[in-house]
């Protein structure tokens, strides 16, 4: 069965079992679809995957299929699953911090590289070297910063669908109906995935140049593969100003 053909069917059990917010639940079903797409799902396989049209029908319908935990079983499902998301939280929170920190570390690669370009030394913290040199180090520098920027974003949708995920499936265990799980891997728009992977690559590649050239541009104008001793880097006597 394809999407359309499941979603179509889908959609006349539905109405056929006049279930409240329909359309939502077909959207919820269609973004499953695109997802596992993505991953490289074929439709026919989703569709299996994801069972009969008419038995989620009757799940939102109200009518039971798979009885849920009720009683003392609810109570005992309910304090498991706090325990689990205290756990949870401490792991989101750490994995937060580490996101922040890397939009903090992509500053100071930003700063150092706008000092090269612009030809400054605020505080006197830069090495010295050619101002060819510099530029090249300097437009390094940026991109080396853009990579954090781009790697950040991934983690932060990351984050986001992590916890979307575990939302979802603490819904399908309590409630009385069951939406599609939702794969715990960062999802993009196709539009937002095209551009953040063209700006990582152009990152990477305009990185791995500038850092060859500039090692190039220092060694041609030291005439020293070691050109940090030659300009006085790390508190070596300078031979060449």
């Amino acid at each position: 069965m394809t999407k359309q053909e499941y979603l179509n069917e889908l959609k006349s059990e539905l109405n056929k079992n006049v279930v409240a917010d329909a359309e939502d639940i077909l959207g919820e079903y269609e973004q499953h679809f695109l997802f596992k797409l993505a991953d490289g799902f074929s439709e026919e396989e989703i569709a299996a995957k994801l069972g009969a049209p008419a038995q989620i029908a009757l799940q939102f319908a109200g009518i039971p299929g798979e009885k849920k935990a009720k009683g003392g079983k609810k109570f005992f499902l309910v304090l498991w699953l706090t325990i689990i998301g205290i756990f949870e939280a401490m792991l989101y929170g750490a994995f937060l911090s580490f996101i922040v920190a890397l939009f903090c570390a992509s500053l100071v690669p930003a700063a150092l590289g706008v000092e090269f370009i612009a030809g400054l030394n605020y505080l006197n913290i830069l090495p010295p070297m050619p101002y060819s040199g510099a530029i090249v180090f300097g437009i390094t520098l940026l991109a080396a910063s853009v990579i954090l920027v781009v790697f950040a974003i991934y983690c932060l949708a990351y984050l986001k669908q992590m916890v979307r995920a575990s939302l979802r499936w603490r819904k399908n265990l309590l409630g009385a109906e069951a939406l599609p799980l939702l794969p715990m891997s960062p999802q993009f728009k196709p539009k937002t995935r095209r551009a953040l992977r063209t700006i990582l690559l152009w990152a990477v590649l305009i990185f791995a140049i500038g850092f060859v050239a500039g090692y190039a541009i220092l060694t041609i104008y030291t005439h020293s593969f070691g050109f940090w001793h030659a300009l006085g880097w790390f508190g070596y006597p300078a031979t060449v100003y």
